[in-house]
């Protein structure tokens, strides 16, 4: 094996995009808008950063869906 050349890129001016995977589909730096970019990005946790454009927990969000729906079913008099 030969000596393999280092090779550094500048990412200062790629834009960066969120690797949290969380349910706030909104933010421009959401991981699926990743797809639409062309070229260079940066990927990083923006949780609890300022470049966060407002967490939200995919497990949390899964759990208030899931009581709102029995809500609904108690208004309507179904049982669980």
């Amino acid at each position: 094996m030969g000596n393999r050349p280092i090779i550094f890129v500048n990412t200062d001016n790629y834009p960066m995009f969120c690797d949290n995977r969380c349910a706030n589909t909104e933010c421009s730096r959401h991981i699926s808008k990743l797809y639409q970019h062309s070229g260079g990005a940066k990927i990083s946790k923006l949780r609890d950063t300022e470049d966060c454009e407002g967490y939200i927990s995919r497990r949390k969000k899964t759990m208030q869906e899931i009581k709102q729906i029995e809500k609904e079913m108690e208004a309507a008099g179904i049982e669980k």
